[in-house]
């Protein structure tokens, strides 16, 4: 079964806080090719990462099916 979307959510540590827990900001990209491999994915999760300061903590990808349409098939 395809996918109907698929993006892919960086996840960042941005420091700690006064409590010496980490400080995370996440961005999330939309309208990722639902084609695209997991190799082609992390390539571009790691080009994105090297723009930004922040240290990259994590990396996901999120396929969304449509279960409902499935069982019509």
């Amino acid at each position: 079964m395809m996918p109907e979307s698929t993006s892919l959510e960086l996840i960042f540590e941005n420091g700690v806080d006064e409590f010496g827990e980490p400080i995370i900001s996440r961005r999330r990209f939309n309208n990722v090719n639902v084609e695209a491999s997991d190799e082609d994915i992390h390539t571009i999760a790691n080009a994105l990462a090297s723009l930004s300061s922040p240290s990259l903590s994590a990396a996901t990808r999120r396929n969304d099916y449509n279960l409902l349409s499935a069982e019509t098939e």
